[in-house]
């Protein structure tokens, strides 16, 4: 009965921090966070977007990673291609972004113009229609919750899919991914794991890797 009781407990707990960081990603996810945290307008996004604690930690990996003149892939950019904006207006990457989302790709575009941004945005389904080498291709797959395994399906095309020289960056929320599944996968996937980026309170994880000789 006591393991019932703590079993409750946890799932009890788990729906409440995943109830509040909804709250806090649908506060985030507005024009004014964007231009605060980014310094990138989405104003004239067509579609909706979502800033998150997982956006937020991609920054953050992102600044310690990403050198000057570096090519980066991002995978899933989204309606407003944030990150791909914000490395090229910080770090000087050249940028190509990717979506399998029409009406997304479509506002990416938009708003990668009104921020005078030259990245390229393409329609693609991960890896399928980008040609050429990159020095990282950075991915926030898409996780409904712990059982999602479409999720986890995805992360693992993600990885063998990849070309072999790239470095990656998966980011993902721990309230709603089995870190050891992902660990696992990263591993049964022959990649070694470089760094896990992570910061005081944000219940996000950034896995940096590269494929193991």
């Amino acid at each position: 009965m006591l393991f019932e009781d703590q079993k409750m407990y946890h799932w009890q707990n788990l729906k409440m921090s995943r109830l509040f960081i909804k709250f806090l990603t649908r506060l985030l996810s507005s024009n004014i966070f964007a231009k605060l945290l980014f310094g990138v307008d989405c104003g004239r996004s067509t579609s909706d977007y979502q800033i998150g604690f997982s956006t937020i930690l991609m920054k953050k990996a992102l600044r310690k990673y990403v050198k000057n003149n570096d090519k980066v892939l991002d995978i899933g950019t989204g309606a407003c291609a944030i990150h791909g904006i914000w490395l090229r207006k910080n770090i000087n990457a050249n940028v190509t972004a990717t979506e399998i989302d029409d009406k997304c790709a479509k506002s990416a575009r938009i708003v990668a113009k009104h921020n005078k941004s030259d990245i390229r945005i393409l329609k693609s389904d991960l890896f399928k229609n980008v040609k050429g080498n990159f020095d990282w291709a950075v991915f926030n797959p898409p996780f409904r919750d712990m059982e999602d395994n479409n999720g986890y399906k995805i992360v693992e095309r993600f990885l063998k899919e990849s070309p072999r020289k790239t470095r990656m960056m998966i980011v993902v929320n721990v309230f709603y991914v089995n870190q050891k599944k992902i660990e696992e996968i990263i591993k049964e996937n022959n990649y070694r794991m470089i760094d896990v980026v992570a910061k005081f309170l944000n219940p996000s994880k950034v896995y940096v890797v590269e494929k193991a000789l």
